[in-house]
């Protein structure tokens, strides 16, 4: 009872497989960031709620606790919605769809710093390949070269 192996594939060419593994390890890191970017916007709206309120008591004049209010609350709007986006992305990358806004998700984590950027690259790679392009494109579509 021997069963053949699979065909080994082509140099620098990824098999399904390993187009899954490397999917599915995109989603969840997409989950992870945009879970910590909406983490980090509840914080960064207290700062500013307890920055505004600690320096509109101030004796200075020269003081600008609206200015501080207004940069932190759209700092933490920034994270919501590249939280948001990454999570939407990673629910995208699982089911396959909309390569596109994989690719967005992908630039636009570079915006979160060390990891982000990481990750953003990580994605990047990965996504450009024609093998994962190409498990993208719907069952019945045909492709034209």
């Amino acid at each position: 009872m021997s069963t053949t192996p699979p065909p080994l594939p082509t140099p620098g060419r990824w098999t399904q497989i390993q187009v899954a593994s490397h999917l599915h390890s995109l989603k969840i890191l997409f989950y992870v960031l945009g879970a910590v970017e909406l983490l980090i916007a509840p914080l960064l709206l207290l700062a500013a709620v307890a920055g505004y309120v600690s320096e509109s008591k101030s004796a200075n004049p020269d003081t600008a606790p609206v200015l501080l209010l207004v940069l932190l609350g759209l700092a933490a709007l920034v994270y919501a919605a590249l939280g948001t986006l990454s999570i939407i992305a990673a629910r995208r990358l699982a089911a396959r769809q909309q390569h596109r806004l994989c690719m967005v998700a992908a630039g636009l984590a570079c915006l979160a710093g060390a990891l982000g950027i990481a990750l953003g690259a990580y994605a990047l790679w990965a996504l450009l390949r024609p093998e994962v392009q190409a498990s993208f494109l719907p069952p019945d579509s045909t492709v034209i070269a």
